[in-house]
C-alpha cells in the first residue's frame, strides 16, 4: 500500500510539472482578455522639465474623479461670464489659457495632490501622494480605451432644434439654430449668426485645432457639455456630462431615436440634373460646345437620398455647397485635386456615389447576392444606368433654370420608376428538389418560391436596387450567377460537376451548393436555419 501511494504521488506530481507551463500559459490568455476597458480614459501629456523628460504621460479617468467629486465640476474646471451674463465651465484644467514650462508642470502636480491629500482625511480612497510618480506616469497602463464616437444624427439633431428647453439668443428669432451655429468674420474677428448658412460644425471645427479654430472636440465640449450642465443646475432635464453618457457603445444605444423626422430647409432641391458642369453663360454657341463635351446628365433624386443618410455631411464632407464648386471638371486646389469624375466614381470613397453604393451591397438585404458577384472594371459598368437625361437635345433655357432642370429629372426618375418590371409569382417554381449528391441524406427539398417571394420584396423597398437592377427577373441571378436572367435557367451540375475544377478554381457540386446557400444565409443574417444546422435541409436516410 504504501508504495502503490508512492507512485500515486509520484504520478500526480509528475502530471502537475507537465502541465504547469500550460496551466500558466492559460492564465496569462485569461488576464489578457480580462483587461478592463473604459471610455474616459485621457492623456495628459505637458511638455516636461529636462530633469522629467523621460517620464510617461499620464492616462487619466475622467469620469472616475467626477464621481469622487459628486459631480462637482468647479472642483477641477473655472468657469467665465458669457454674453448673457451666463457661466459656462472651460474644460481646461484650473485655467483658463494652456501655459507652458515648469509653472504649466506645477500647476498639475500641486492641484491634483492637494486633492487627494484632502480626499484622504475623508475616509474615501484616494490617488497617488507626492513622490509617488510612477502611480500616475505608469508606463505599463493595463486600462484599454472603449471610447466611441458619438453620431449627431439627424435623430439627435431634431431633437435639439425642437427642444423647448434651449430658446434661440436673438429676439423675434423662432428657430434656436443661432444657440449653436455660426459663422466667422475674418475681419473683426467674431463670430455672428447668419440664419439660412448654418452648415455642420467640422466643416470649420476639424479633428486638430487650426489657426486659432479649436478642434472638434474641444468646441464640442465648450458648447454641448457646458449647455447640459447649465440646464442641470435650473433642474432642467439634459443630455449627459460625463465620458460615458456620450462615448459608450451601450449608453449610445439607449440613446431615444425620433422615427418621423421633418426635413431639414436648406434651400436644397427634391431633385435635379446632375452634370459636369458649373454654369451656362449667354453665349449659345459655347453653352453648346461645352454641353457637348459632358456626358448625359444625371437625374438625381436628392430628398430621397437625403432620407437614407445620416446627417449631410455624409455626402456634403467638406461644405454644403455643390460638388462641382470644389471638384471641377479639370480638378482644383481647393478639390486636392481631385475632379468630378473622379469623385463621384470612387469605388473606395463613401462620399462617392458609386463607393456609397458598394457599401449598400454590403447590407444584409442585398449582400446574400452580391458576396459572390466578382467587382465590375469601371470600364464594364453601364453608364446608361445614371447619366439618363440628354441634355444635348434640350433647350438651353431649360438647362440654365434650377426649377425646370429639377422638373426634368423628377419626370426621368418617374419614368424609370415605371419601368422596373415584375414576374409572376406563378410561374417560380414553388420547391426544388436537389438530388443531384444524394449519399446518406434524403433529397433536399428547397423551398424555392418562399424564398424567391422574400428577395423580391426585400428589394421592392430598395428604390436603388430596383433603380439598376431594371427587373425582378435579375434577381434569379443572384443564385444562378453565371446564367442570363431568364425564368428557365440552367442547372447547378450544367457547370459545376462532381469534383472541383483544380484547373480553373470552380468548386464541385456539393461545394457550389454549400458555398452558395450557407454564405448567403450567413451573409442575410438568417435565423431560422442556422448555416450549422445540416438536419433542418437535410434528413437522414434510415439505416
Amino acid at each position: 500500500m504504501p508504495r502503490q501511494r508512492s507512485f500515486r504521488l509520484l504520478l500526480l506530481t509528475t502530471a502537475v510539472l507537465f502541465l504547469f507551463p500550460f496551466i500558466a500559459f492559460t492564465s496569462v490568455k485569461i488576464m489578457d482578455k480580462a483587461v478592463e476597458t473604459r471610455p474616459d480614459i485621457l492623456t495628459i501629456d505637458i511638455p516636461s522639465s529636462p530633469d522629467h523628460k523621460n517620464m510617461p504621460p499620464v492616462k487619466f479617468m475622467h469620469d472616475r474623479h467626477t464621481q469622487a467629486v459628486d459631480g462637482q465640476c468647479i472642483k477641477c474646471h473655472e468657469t467665465k461670464d458669457t454674453e448673457t451674463k451666463d457661466k459656462v465651465f472651460i474644460f481646461k484644467f484650473k485655467r483658463t489659457k494652456d501655459g507652458k514650462g515648469q509653472a504649466f508642470m506645477d500647476l498639475y502636480h500641486d492641484n491634483c495632490i492637494a486633492c487627494h491629500v484632502e480626499m484622504k482625511k475623508t475616509a474615501d480612497a484616494t490617488g497617488p501622494m507626492e513622490a509617488q510618480c510612477r502611480a500616475c506616469h505608469n508606463a505599463d497602463f493595463n486600462l484599454g480605451s472603449s471610447w466611441n464616437e458619438l453620431i449627431f444624427d439627424r435623430s439627435l439633431h431634431f431633437r435639439h432644434e425642437s427642444a423647448k428647453s434651449i430658446p434661440s439668443s436673438i429676439k423675434a428669432e423662432e428657430t434656436n439654430c443661432n444657440v449653436c451655429h455660426h459663422n466667422y468674420n475674418e475681419k473683426t474677428k467674431a463670430i455672428f449668426y447668419e440664419k439660412g448658412q448654418e452648415e455642420a460644425c467640422i466643416y470649420c471645427h476639424r479633428a486638430t485645432g487650426e489657426d486659432d479654430i479649436r478642434p472638434a472636440r474641444n468646441a464640442a465640449h465648450d458648447s454641448c457639455v457646458a449647455c447640459h450642465l447649465t440646464l442641470k443646475e435650473t433642474k432642467i432635464s439634459a443630455g449627459p456630462v460625463d465620458c460615458i453618457g456620450c462615448h459608450d457603445v451601450a449608453s449610445q444605444a439607449k440613446i431615444k431615436k425620433v422615427k418621423e423626422i421633418p426635413r431639414l430647409q436648406r434651400n436644397q432641391p427634391d431633385t435635379i440634373l446632375l452634370t459636369g458642369w458649373n454654369s451656362l453663360g449667354t453665349d449659345k454657341k459655347k453653352n453648346e460646345k461645352l454641353i457637348a463635351q459632358h456626358m448625359d446628365a444625371v437625374a438625381f433624386d436628392h430628398k430621397s437620398h437625403e432620407g437614407r443618410t445620416q446627417s449631410c455631411k455624409t455626402c456634403h464632407h467638406e461644405t454644403l455647397k455643390p460638388c462641382n464648386t470644389c471638384h471641377t471638371t479639370k480638378g482644383e486646389e481647393k478639390g486636392e485635386y481631385i475632379n468630378l469624375a473622379q469623385a463621384m466614381h470612387s469605388v473606395d470613397k463613401s462620399q462617392s456615389c458609386l463607393g456609397c453604393h458598394n457599401e449598400q451591397k454590403k447590407t444584409k438585404e442585398c449582400a446574400g447576392c452580391h458576396f459572390q458577384m466578382p467587382e465590375k472594371a469601371f470600364k464594364d459598368n453601364q453608364c446608361s444606368s445614371c447619366h439618363n437625361v440628354d441634355v444635348k437635345s434640350k433647350p438651353i433655357n431649360r438647362l440654365t433654370d434650377k426649377k425646370t432642370s429639377g422638373e426634368m429629372a423628377k419626370a426621368v426618375l418617374a419614368k424609370k420608376a415605371g419601368e422596373y418590371s415584375k414576374v409572376s409569382l406563378e410561374k417560380i417554381p414553388e420547391t426544388v428538389v436537389i438530388n443531384s449528391i444524394v449519399d446518406e441524406y434524403k433529397p433536399s427539398e428547397f423551398p424555392h418560391g418562399l424564398v424567391v417571394q422574400a428577395i423580391f420584396e426585400k428589394i421592392g423597398k430598395s428604390n436603388m436596387a430596383k433603380a439598376f437592377h431594371g427587373n425582378e427577373l435579375t434577381l434569379c441571378q443572384g443564385c444562378h450567377h453565371n446564367s442570363p436572367a431568364t425564368l428557365t435557367p440552367p442547372k447547378c451540375a450544367s457547370c459545376h460537376s462532381e469534383k472541383p475544377d483544380l484547373a480553373t478554381g470552380k468548386p464541385g457540386l456539393k461545394g457550389a451548393y454549400h458555398g452558395q446557400c450557407i454564405t448567403c444565409h450567413q451573409k442575410m443574417e438568417i435565423k431560422n436555419v442556422l448555416p450549422t444546422d445540416c438536419n433542418k435541409c437535410h434528413e437522414k436516410k434510415a439505416s
